[in-house]
């Protein structure tokens, strides 16, 4: 399979494979930086999820982090999450609950850019942070698209269930 240049034609090969292709058509990706500024949108007060393409399969998102930017601790609502990190510096902090229904960490690691990482509630829970002192872009896949995830409060200390929107939408 040769590479894949653009986002409209990653869109094409995910929307006709099966989801055992999925990571290895991200490991195809030599699309440039230009092609996913076109769909990046940034916010002082939080990341921002902008959707590329949705469909009844998947959802393609990018992620947009301003320094120092992160998740709480989330699950996925039992779908398939692949992670691919665009530009930048994002730590993936992996969790499972203890008897308590506390998340403990469990893996910690600096994510590379160019490459992609999986993650589904079975391996765990995990959270994403921007680490360095300078924007980053994530591509997130998610099979299938998830509505809503739970999420560990840390004020609360406790789970809450959080409906999941879209700071944009493009339309390919």
């Amino acid at each position: 399979m040769k590479h894949i240049k653009t986002i409209s034609e990653l869109v094409e090969r995910l929307s006709n494979c099966k989801k055992e292709e999925i990571e290895f058509i991200i490991d195809k990706l030599k699309i440039p930086i230009s092609e996913f500024e076109k769909y990046a949108t940034w916010n002082e007060t939080h990341y921002t999820r902008n959707c590329i393409t949705r469909t009844q399969d998947f959802e393609l998102l990018l992620l947009c982090w301003q320094a120092g930017q992160e998740t709480p601790v989330h699950s996925h609502n039992n779908q398939d999450c692949w992670v691919f990190l665009v530009e930048g510096s994002i730590v993936e902090n992996q969790y499972k609950n203890n008897k308590e229904e506390v998340p403990v960490l469990t893996v910690s690691e600096m994510m590379q850019e160019s490459h992609s990482y999986y993650i589904n509630d079975n391996i765990g829970l995990h959270s994403l942070h921007n680490s360095k002192n300078k924007r980053a872009m994530s591509l997130h896949i998610y099979v299938n698209p998830i509505e809503e995830c739970s999420y560990y409060s840390q004020k609360l200390q406790q789970y809450k269930t959080k409906k999941l929107s879209y700071d944009t939408v493009v339309e390919l």
